[in-house]
């Protein structure tokens, strides 16, 4: 095997590898279903009601952002029911 076959295939092999680590979080940010807004008020409340909640909530809301499973997680935990269409 010449070296510059050997660099080659190095090469193609460290870009494979790099893939999953360029790619989970670009999947991650592309598929975030963002909550709508009853439901974060909905969440709120909840949160409000139970303040055992609280750490949760902060915890979804460290991105800034609270995504349908984070809100459903904690009014899962409050006892309520989240409906798929909400």
């Amino acid at each position: 095997m010449s070296r510059r076959t050997f660099l080659i295939f190095g090469t193609v092999l460290t870009f494979l590898a790099l893939l999953p680590f360029v790619g989970w979080p670009l999947y991650k940010k592309l598929t975030l279903k963002k909550a709508s807004p009853a439901l974060i008020e909905r969440t709120r409340e909840a949160v409000e009601k139970h303040p055992e909640l609280k750490p949760d909530y902060d915890r979804a809301m460290e991105d800034g952002v609270l995504s349908y499973d984070e809100a459903k997680q904690v009014l899962e935990k409050s006892g309520e029911t989240v409906g798929p269409d909400e």
